[in-house]
């Protein structure tokens, strides 16, 4: 029994512990004798891009905060307690960032603004990696990826010379010299529609224009990789609007 009430005071005081100490980064100090800077203890001028740092806030009784502003990230109050997260965008680089402090006299008679200026190192920024990346990728007008068995308007196709790009594969996206476009239409087995260059022939356009319920239309690209030539063959659904 006497063991079970030690464990209780134990586990009683872990619990107290876990609940009132924070990890705090240091204290605000908000001077109001005629000073704009906010005082910080100890003086921290550079921030982690999005860390998070606490701070206790102390101003005179006679006043109050009204707002915290952060321009680059947030600054959230809760009671005595700031909490700033940075968050640029400069990526790879130092960016700067000011910790603005609205106060305002208990009476409502008086109104100061404070500010802090703060360095934010932000790292190179990370991108996902592709397990499996997708490889000899065909896009219509550099803008729209051609995916297969995907269904695409008939109005993408016939519309201001449409012509046709294609990247190694979606981590590098190295461009490719397409050296020739062929369509072929499944209705019209056997003809092919040639062009040299990368631009859709006009006879293949005007087939196209002639589509009136979904259609399966092939289209092969060869483009060269510095010396070394790839064709690629790929089925889309074209239908129309």
């Amino acid at each position: 029994m006497k063991f079970r009430i030690v464990l209780l005071l134990l586990f009683s005081i872990c619990l107290q512990q876990n609940v009132f100490c924070q990890k705090i980064n240091g204290e605000i100090f908000i001077p109001l004798n005629n000073r704009s800077e906010i005082w910080l203890k100890p003086k921290l001028d550079t921030l982690d891009n999005k860390h998070d740092y606490e701070f206790k806030i102390r101003v005179a009784s006679d006043f109050n905060i009204s707002q915290f502003l952060f321009e680059k990230g947030l600054a959230v109050q809760n009671d005595s307690l700031l909490v700033i997260t940075p968050n640029s965008t400069k990526w790879g680089d130092c960016d700067t960032a000011t910790l603005r402090v609205i106060v305002t006299s208990t009476t409502g008679s008086r109104i100061m603004l404070f500010q802090k200026q703060f360095i934010i190192r932000v790292p190179e920024k990370m991108y996902p990696v592709i397990t499996n990346p997708k490889v000899n990728l065909v896009k219509l007008n550099d803008k729209i990826f051609l995916e297969r068995n995907k269904p695409y308007s008939k109005e993408l196709f016939i519309k201001n010379q449409p012509w046709v790009s294609m990247y190694d594969n979606q981590v590098t996206m190295n461009k490719m010299e397409v050296k020739e476009v062929t369509i072929a239409l499944y209705e019209r087995e056997g003809k092919n529609y040639i062009s040299k260059g990368d631009t859709i022939s006009t006879e293949a356009i005007r087939e196209i224009k002639k589509i009136k319920d979904p259609t399966p239309v092939f289209i092969k690209v060869d483009a060269l990789k510095g010396k070394s030539k790839k064709s690629v063959w790929n089925r889309i659904i074209i239908y129309n609007d």
